[in-house]
């Protein structure tokens, strides 16, 4: 929160009912700035991750986050997909109604769902 009604982007004073920032300029440059988008894009992912269970939905890995991905299970659903930067540039009740069509995998179960032909077998 501001000190004594100065914006917490450049440190003009606040007018009328402004409580953080004194323009949308400095909003836009403490919320949109490339790092607030990559913080906010790891949070929501880490969010819905734990929220549908924290592992691979086939063989249980969770180790690392980068490693989890969101997978649609009906491609003629799926209006955009799940990655870092659609999730911190939309709002996050369309990102949980988009998850809702996902189920959780870790890379290597989503590209040999992907690629049944390509096994080594």
């Amino acid at each position: 929160m501001p000190q004594n009604g100065i914006c917490i982007m450049c440190g003009k004073p606040l007018k009328g009912r402004q409580k953080m920032y004194c323009s949308r300029s400095c909003k836009n440059k403490d919320l949109q700035s490339y790092q607030a988008q990559q913080q906010r894009g790891l949070m929501r992912k880490q969010q819905l991750v734990e929220e549908m269970g924290g592992k691979c939905s086939i063989c249980g890995y969770r180790d690392n986050l980068a490693a989890l991905v969101f997978h649609h299970t009906e491609y003629s659903g799926k209006d955009f997909k799940l990655d870092m930067r659609s999730m911190s540039n939309r709002r996050m009740q369309a990102v949980r109604l988009e998850a809702d069509k996902c189920i959780l995998l870790c890379a290597n179960c989503h590209a040999r769902l992907h690629n049944p032909h390509l096994d080594l077998e």
